[in-house]
């Protein structure tokens, strides 16, 4: 005569032993990790569950994050973090080692002064354009680009696209000197572009000032904060930070009307990407409770088992969400890739590191909190019940 198998008795031997009393916290991570890989119907529907999570948060509030972190990482190139210290009158005082302190700031990325503007020639066409040139403190701004030639030396000079078309040196090699006498005569070495705030920079001829000279009195100091957080900061403390002799006649030109937009384009995405992550994980908290439910109850006798034999209530709930632990990490790795696929493939860029890994530990704990009712159920039978013979 064929005996019949109970698959409950054979998941019951499969898994690690009934214990006897109080159970030792590695054996309950043992029975939790030997039971999720012997049931392997419940655990992959659970993994399954959660790597869907994983993947749909990742295909709309990453993709939305990911846009964001593309906008934002434009706006804050230059245009939210460049400040310019203006000295109209000239009547400040500052000099080239004001400006060269400004490195030193942890707030500040870059600095870079202009000295007074001297109309200047091509000393090639002098009878051609005019342009204006401005002594250059520090070193060219890392957003201005390089057209052709290099950068200049101390007694060199660059000159920007618009200044080279007006002086006639499009290959950005001559020189510039003062108009009718040809005296100051300066060598020029490339040809620079500027963009965004920079742009005016393109109508100038910026020459660095030869070695030995005499200190340069400068009217326009650029600083470029490290982030946009530091700009309030240095708005108060730029003009004590450059060392002029007279701070009153200084004025400082933060980009408030770009940081307003930064913020608002935050805000917008930001928000979208919260409560279509929101909702996503309620639907899945939602969907997981009735999973594990559904999984635990298949169990009963089992957990009756281990309740009759001494087994505590927290024992049988510890390894419930033991077993969902493991199951959650395991999908929540699948659906991250997954999810990572699918965002670059839309969007063609990725939501941040942080974001990414936000992602897969609140889909485990998603998971773990809808694991918690199935298992306080599974704890709080009555074992004699359970295992009672009709």
């Amino acid at each position: 005569m064929t005996q019949t198998r109970d698959p409950e008795i054979d998941t019951a031997r499969a898994t690690a032993p009934i214990w006897p009393g109080r159970p030792h916290a590695r054996h309950l991570v043992r029975d939790g990790v030997r039971t999720a890989l012997v049931q392997r119907v419940s655990s992959i529907a659970g993994a399954f569950i959660v790597a869907i999570i994983c993947v749909v948060v990742l295909a709309t509030a990453g993709r939305s994050a990911a846009n964001e972190r593309a906008i934002l990482s434009q706006v804050d190139s230059v245009g939210t973090r460049l400040l310019t210290l203006v000295d109209d009158k000239g009547e400040a005082g500052v000099t080239a080692d004001g400006v060269l302190a400004l490195a030193g700031v942890d707030a500040v990325d870059e600095a870079f002064g202009l000295g007074s503007a001297v109309d200047v020639r091509s000393v090639a066409t002098p009878d051609g354009g005019a342009a204006a040139r401005r002594a250059l403190v520090g070193s060219l701004p890392e957003d201005l680009t390089l057209v052709s030639g290099r950068a200049p030396r101390p007694g060199e000079a660059v000159v920007g696209v618009t200044a080279a078309r007006a002086l006639g040196l499009a290959d950005g090699l001559g020189a510039v000197a003062l108009p009718r006498s040809g005296a100051d005569e300066t060598p020029v070495v490339g040809v620079v572009h500027g963009t965004g705030p920079l742009a005016n920079l393109d109508e100038l001829v910026l020459a660095r000032p030869p070695a030995g000279a005499a200190p340069v009195p400068v009217r326009f100091v650029y600083v470029t904060a490290r982030s946009v957080g530091d700009v309030p900061s240095l708005t108060t403390l730029l003009p004590e930070l450059v060392r002029a002799e007279n701070t009153s006649s200084l004025a400082v030109e933060a980009p408030s009307g770009a940081i307003a937009l930064r913020d608002a384009i935050s805000g917008q995405l930001g928000a979208s990407s919260r409560q279509m992550m929101a909702l996503v994980l309620g639907v899945g908290l939602v969907i997981v409770s009735v999973s594990t439910y559904g999984a635990v109850a298949g169990r009963r006798r089992d957990f009756g088992r281990r309740r009759a034999l001494g087994a505590s209530r927290s024992a049988i709930v510890v390894l419930v969400l033991v077993q969902t632990a493991v199951v959650a990490c395991s999908g929540a790795a699948l659906g991250v890739g997954v999810g990572l696929w699918a965002t670059w493939s839309a969007a063609g860029s990725l939501p941040s590191v942080s974001f990414v890994t936000g992602v897969g530990v609140l889909a485990v704990l998603v998971a773990l909190a809808g694991a918690v009712p199935p298992a306080l159920a599974a704890a709080l039978r009555d074992p004699v019940r359970i295992l009672r013979v009709p």
